[in-house]
């Protein structure tokens, strides 16, 4: 009875991150999801100039495969090694490719960071954050170490950015704001795209997320109002406020209906209960209400100085929506 062992042209593209994720593990990973790893022998890996695996591939073996066990071992003359049968790891990942392995995992990378998408993203989102964020994310897959707390981190750095240039840039530092609050937008995106690439999709990571997200957003209503009472601009700085009371209103509504059912924290009740029910209104409120397309429109429209016709309209538009949340609220209480 012959036995598999990986294969890789070399000790480098074994512990080549493949969207944060070294490659042997990830082979590793397809050969039990095909279920040819099997209880008992070890996995062998080989790589043509000696495998020496990388902290980073060992620490990872440990999280994704924590009952294999595996063994550098060399690679034999003639192919084989007593009873065993190489298997080629790239190819194993990839298929057949033309280029060199490495060029292929690259590609193969990509293809999975491109998959981190979400069905729920907003039309920004998809066609102009995404684009962006996966940049990001591809860049920092390429650090051994990376976890979505790093890109929450910097999603929170950009939140105290817009906060900065609110409190003292004055007139331009309102427009900065906007512009900063858009790109916490975008760089939101990334810590979701290293958890589900990696395979670190956690209950707590969703929630610190969230609340990440719920801060920034106040602090950039709540901050962007004070800029305009600053500059004199009294009325504009006054329907900032009401929006900014009416929107913490419906966010703690929200944010209290989640706890009490449990699960993950999450604002996100109407935007479920649409779903549940989709129509073609409920389609539009869902897409128009995404923190995506809200941060964009504040963008555009504080940098072309129209602050108070759109905080005017946001104080109507969450006027309404806090009637939607505490309909949707009141009909699915239990």
């Amino acid at each position: 009875m012959t036995r598999e062992f990986l294969f890789f042209p070399s000790n480098a593209v074994a512990n080549q991150l493949v969207a944060g994720v070294p490659t042997a593990v990830r082979a590793a990973l397809a050969l039990k999801e095909r279920g040819d790893l099997r209880e008992g022998p070890k996995l062998l890996i080989a790589a043509q100039d000696g495998w020496i695996p990388s902290d980073w591939t060992k620490s990872e073996f440990a999280r994704l495969l924590p009952d294999v066990r595996w063994e550098a071992v060399e690679v034999p003359v003639d192919g084989s090694q007593g009873e065993t049968e190489a298997i080629d790891a790239v190819e194993l990942l990839c298929g057949s490719y033309v280029g060199s392995p490495q060029k292929a995992l690259r590609s193969l990378g990509a293809n999975i960071l491109k998959a981190t998408g979400k069905s729920s993203d907003g039309l920004v989102s998809r066609y102009l954050n995404r684009p962006i964020s996966r940049s990001i994310s591809r860049v920092l897959l390429k650090i051994p170490g990376v976890t979505p707390i790093h890109a929450t981190g910097l999603a929170a750095f950009t939140g105290l950015l817009m906060a900065a240039a609110l409190l003292f840039g004055g007139a331009h530092g309102l427009i900065a704001g906007a512009i900063l609050f858009h790109a916490a937008s975008v760089i939101d995106g990334v810590d979701g795209e290293i958890a589900r690439a990696t395979m670190r999709s956690s209950q707590f990571g969703a929630k610190l997320d969230t609340i990440t997200d719920g801060i920034t957003n106040l602090a950039f209503l709540c901050l962007a109002s004070l800029n305009l009472y600053w500059q004199g601009e009294v009325e504009a700085a006054s329907y900032g406020a009401i929006g900014l009371g009416i929107l913490a209103t419906g966010l703690t509504a929200l944010g209290l209906r989640s706890i009490a059912v449990g699960g993950p924290f999450t604002f996100d009740a109407v935007k479920n209960n649409f779903r549940a029910r989709p129509s073609k209104v409920t389609t539009f409120l869902a897409a128009i209400t995404s923190r995506d397309v809200y941060a964009a429109i504040f963008a555009l429209t504080f940098a072309l100085g129209f602050a108070e016709g759109m905080l005017i309209i946001f104080a109507c538009a969450v006027g309404f929506w806090l009637i939607v949340v505490l309909i949707v609220l009141i009909k699915t209480h239990q």
